[in-house]
């Protein structure tokens, strides 16, 4: 019996290697991934890029070296070389840069995926590399794999790519959905009382620190998340003591809140709702660090306000995994289908959907009536009522994550007030590039979605 192990490729990454018994798979939305392989050294690469160039006056990151298709691109090319590869013999593969759902007037004026393809095949053309198949732009999110044994490469649609024949649809109900929602590992009862303690605005940094003092495995976990990119300096913090001297009240909630909220959605694993284990969560964190970038912006709700609802707007998510999780090749199928979208797959398969459930979640949780009404109206933010700028500002950054960052995520994109919304924050292209550009890729660095699988 043989083995494969597949290696994901996350955003902004690239991986070379020689002949091994591997995969290594992209999976793309807007972002555009490029295999290349050499038969006769039996090497080759993949690349994860995110955008075609650098934003005017952004610094070079060497940690994040695909993240550009002019940068990245070449750092490629010149790992393989210095392995012995010659641009003569390297082949290409090259997919993504689609228009990732219903299409508005920013992404054609934006054609991030275009540019970025573009930019590849005038890198390839210079170096004198033969491109063997290309399979860009479209309308819908793809995997692009190359297999580091035989150097093929298969470029499917995501569903496609996990879909097994003859799945049978999961049966469950609304009792059922009500029995997982009373048995779930809750968010840590400190956490939420320090949540509802900063909502309320009734506290003191000393009562937030004797609140997490009381929670041990919260504390040590929140010192390393004030340790980790997102939110460290320069300073290495030991302490709570140290972490609220040096974070202030709203960064050390914030640590707090992610915290509790990674626990929360590990009881998800890479299957019903997500293309990679820990997805749920990457996607939460890369949509509340948006949503507070874009709520700074745009002015129109507190950015601590933005990051937390971002944070939280699909816990209900968690609990509909579990109903799925053994069926995951049903919901890809689904998603295939142009008439149907996620919201309405919930719907029909479970007689529920993760907004409702969230909203269950928020209520029993004591959440504010804003993040209350974040979690019901993120998909629907016409709906929205007395907090409808800060659902907006949530449903946004919900949009792009999933165009860029589809590895996260499978939930297919509904654009329908999309454009409207970017116009009335007053928002151009540039501005929303600045804010994708400016997100902390490495806390959003998940695990390989399906780790070793045998063939």
């Amino acid at each position: 019996m043989n083995y494969m192990q597949n290696e994901y490729i996350s955003t902004s990454r690239f991986r070379v290697g020689k002949k091994s018994p591997q995969k290594f798979q992209a999976i793309l939305g807007t972002c555009l991934g490029l295999a290349l392989y050499d038969q006769k050294r039996k090497a080759g690469g993949l690349i994860h890029i995110l955008l075609p160039s650098p934003l005017k006056d952004v610094e070079f990151e060497p940690d994040t070296p695909g993240k550009y298709g002019s940068t990245g691109i070449p750092m490629l090319i010149n790992e393989l070389t210095r392995m012995g590869c010659t641009t003569q013999a390297l082949k290409a593969t090259i997919a993504g840069g689609a228009l990732v759902g219903p299409v508005s007037g920013m992404d054609l004026g934006l054609d991030i995926g275009g540019r970025s393809a573009d930019i590849a095949r005038r890198i390839l053309k210079e170096q004198g590399i033969e491109i063997l198949k290309s399979e860009t732009g479209g309308f819908f999110a793809c995997t692009l794999e190359l297999d580091m044994m035989t150097g093929e490469t298969k470029i499917a649609p995501v569903w496609e790519a996990a879909s097994a024949p003859g799945a049978i649809a999961p049966v469950s109900g609304p009792e059922a959905i009500m029995d997982t929602i009373d048995n779930l590992q809750p968010i840590p009862q400190t956490a939420l009382k320090i949540l509802r303690m900063f909502n309320q605005d009734c506290y003191s940094i000393d009562d937030i620190t004797h609140e997490l003092s009381q929670d041990q495995v919260l504390s040590a976990r929140t010192l390393q998340m004030c340790n980790s990119v997102l939110f460290s300096g320069t300073i290495k913090i030991d302490s709570l003591k140290d972490a609220v001297m040096m974070l202030g009240k709203e960064r050390l909630v914030k640590s707090v809140i992610t915290t509790a909220l990674e626990s929360y959605f590990k009881q998800t694993g890479p299957a019903g709702y997500s293309l990679c284990k820990g997805g749920l969560f990457f996607h939460a964190v890369g949509v509340a660090c948006l949503a507070e970038r874009l709520a700074k912006k745009a002015g129109l709700a507190h950015p601590w306000l933005a990051y937390t609802a971002g944070l939280l707007h699909d816990i209900g998510k968690v609990v509909l995994d579990q109903h799925i999780s053994d069926r995951l090749p049903f919901f890809f199928r689904t998603l295939g289908d142009e008439k149907q979208n996620f919201i309405q797959a919930e719907e029909k398969v479970l007689g529920f959907n993760h907004c409702r459930a969230g909203v269950i979640l928020a209520e029993k949780w004591g959440f504010s009536d804003a993040l209350t009404e974040v979690i019901r109206c993120h998909h629907t933010p016409g709906d929205a009522k007395a907090h409808s700028q800060l659902v907006e500002i949530v449903y946004l950054a919900d949009q792009v994550m999933e165009k860029f960052f589809t590895g996260f995520d499978i939930d297919k994109i509904d654009a329908l007030y999309l454009e409207p919304i970017i116009k009335k924050m007053n928002l151009d292209g540039a501005s929303l590039a600045r804010c994708i550009d400016d997100l902390p890729l490495d806390i959003l660095i998940q695990e390989p979605p399906h780790g070793t699988a045998n063939t």
